[in-house]
């Protein structure tokens, strides 16, 4: 799924890194628990969080995400867009909770799966 298709998929909105709309990824984590995240052993994926502050773009710095999705019609503290920006990593906020975007993705994959299968 490339960046373009979730940010549609997700009613969402990009922040920032409009240059990496078309970079693809299948793989995806979703928690507000940081440390659930540095556990995840994968990169090149999304990041779906309810968390707004400056440590997610550093954590999915750390851990190779590919792109940071804000749900929950959160606004990020000011300091996450020029972080994102630096970091060359897409920021999208989304008005989506955690279980819709999550379904949404899934029943997407699934549908591209069957598709490409």
């Amino acid at each position: 799924m490339k960046i373009s298709e979730l940010v549609a998929l997700l009613d969402g909105e990009l922040v920032c890194c409009e240059d990496k709309l078309k970079h693809a990824t299948n793989s995806f984590a979703a928690s507000d628990l940081l440390s659930d995240i540095l556990a995840f052993e994968n990169d090149n994926y999304v990041l779906l969080t309810g968390l707004t502050n400056p440590q997610v773009l550093r954590t999915a710095e750390i851990t190779g995400a590919c792109c940071v999705v804000i749900l929950r019609n959160k606004q990020p503290q000011p300091t996450v867009a020029s972080l994102a920006k630096r970091s060359g990593i897409p920021l999208v906020l989304s008005p989506c909770g955690m279980f819709e975007a999550c379904c949404r993705i899934g029943r997407t994959l699934d549908k591209m799966e069957k598709r490409d299968g």
